[in-house]
């Protein structure tokens, strides 16, 4: 990774140690092979995002529906709770789509774990609540992962959506943590 910026002065270097100078043959071919290449990198990057996921169905993140996922999460979140999205728990992937996309631009609590979201105040979250997204495994059983903090959400109906392209969908599990009183999660356990 810290090389990479010495191929900028691959021109330079080219020609300072050049010995004659370009001749127009030369120049042509530079310039041919260079188009080329071009093209063909330019017709893979075609051939692999409009081509190919309706032939091999390998999963491609750009084709991921991460907007929709958001959307989707935020609206039933403020369906079931009357309340914006402050918080979602879920993988960085998951999770992370849904606070890029959703309009309420939502803190993530990655995995669950807050070693992993030190920022995140776990008193303002269960004040406020949150959605747990899952998209691996079993969509009606929240991962152990997610348990350790979200133990008590209500796992909600699981929906499909399709990916951007192609014949794919992904299929969503999700809870909510519902918003408690401030006093509610600081008495002890009875």
């Amino acid at each position: 990774m810290w090389g990479y910026p010495l191929w900028l002065f691959l021109g330079l270097w080219i020609a300072l140690t050049a010995r004659t100078a370009i001749e127009p043959a030369r120049l042509a071919r530079v310039t041919a092979s260079w188009v080329a290449v071009f093209v063909l990198f330019a017709l893979a990057f075609i051939a692999n995002y409009a081509v190919l996921p309706a032939i091999d169905h390998r999963y491609r993140a750009v084709l991921y529906p991460g907007d929709r996922l958001a959307d989707e999460i935020a609206r039933r979140f403020r369906a079931a709770t009357g309340r914006p999205l402050v918080y979602v728990i879920g993988t960085m992937w998951d999770g992370g789509n849904v606070a890029h996309y959703a309009r309420e631009q939502p803190r993530v609590l990655i995995d669950g774990d807050p070693r992993r979201a030190p920022w995140i105040d776990l008193g303002d979250l269960r004040s406020k609540g949150a959605a747990v997204v899952w998209t691996g495994g079993d969509p009606t059983v929240m991962p152990v992962g997610l348990r350790r903090i979200a133990g008590d959400a209500q796992v909600q109906a699981p929906f499909t959506l399709p990916f951007r392209r192609g014949d794919g969908t992904l299929t969503v599990g999700w809870a909510i943590l519902r918003p408690q009183p401030a006093f509610a999660f600081l008495r002890p356990p009875t």
